[in-house]
């Protein structure tokens, strides 16, 4: 019996040598890497990318691909295949090439599914397979729960690493961040970093093209769609709670994700209900 949404076809925790090679190829399924230690320079497509101990990376199916690296190195490698409806709900992970882990949640799940393997391999266990599938379901899911969590700043970040203005707006994006269920305005940041407000308007157009407004209710909409996403509370409590009335977020969310608060937890609730996990899975056994 194994999962219906992924298969693992393949999983290795493998060393190389410095100077290793494998020379470009694509395969019909995906393929995890992550790096418990050393490093490897990545061709994939025509991007070129280093990847270290923590990295993480998930390479689609028909990409071409190769790999030399650049330290003796340990990689944790699974080839597996996804279902159209899975994908679907985790595809916001290929949006960005590679991560970095070490959210202690994340990185217990790798653990336990590479000592379920080599103890799976040693004990020709008949369960093996589902369970090994699981853990990577549920893997994958914990890395698209973070890159949900911390998506807030993600549309400014690749911006932030290019300015030298970065060092002056990312405390305030930082402060920002962390008070969005507050009352904030100009004034506000003025007074907390002493910049006259025309001048932190300013620095924020010229950085990032926004105003510290639109960043604010940018923050706003992702904090209630994490909201939205993981609890029962209602979507005027959730409005309330990132700092907006009921009629502005409501308003504010179609604009940007054209459907209501409502409709877009209906439409996600659903998709998260057609994940099936084997029925011979022993649910007190999730991690």
């Amino acid at each position: 019996m194994r999962d219906r949404d992924i298969q693992i076809l393949w999983i290795s925790g493998k060393s190389y040598k410095f100077g290793n090679k494998i020379e470009t190829h694509k395969h019909k399924f995906f393929q995890l890497q992550f790096f418990l230690s050393g490093s490897e320079q990545l061709h994939l497509d025509e991007q070129s990318l280093i990847l270290k101990t923590n990295h993480l990376i998930v390479i689609p199916p028909n990409t071409f691909h190769s790999y030399n690296f650049l330290q003796n190195s340990t990689v944790l490698d699974i080839k597996f295949n996804i279902s159209p409806s899975f994908y679907e709900i985790i595809s916001p992970i290929q949006n960005k090439k590679d991560y970095y882990l070490n959210s202690p949640s994340s990185l217990l799940l790798l653990q336990q599914l590479q000592t379920s393997a080599t103890t799976s391999i040693q004990n020709k266990e008949e369960s093996w397979a589902i369970t090994l599938d699981t853990l990577l379901k549920l893997f994958l899911l914990e890395v698209y729960q973070e890159k949900v969590q911390y998506e807030s700043l993600s549309f400014i970040e690749d911006s932030l690493y290019q300015l030298n203005e970065s060092s002056k707006i990312q405390p305030i994006i930082n402060y920002l961040n962390n008070h969005y269920s507050e009352n904030i305005s100009l004034e506000v940041l003025s007074s907390t970093f002493h910049y006259s407000p025309s001048y932190i308007t300013r620095i924020f157009r010229d950085a990032i093209h926004m105003t510290p407004n639109q960043v604010l209710q940018k923050i706003r909409l992702e904090k209630g769609i994490q909201l939205l996403d993981s609890s029962n509370y209602s979507v005027e409590y959730i409005s309330n709670s990132v700092g907006l009335s009921l009629n502005y977020f409501s308003k504010y969310f179609k604009e940007h994700k054209g459907e209501t608060p409502t409709s877009y937890r209906n439409h996600k609730r659903k998709k998260i209900e057609s994940l099936i996990l084997s029925e011979d899975f022993d649910l007190s056994l999730e991690p």
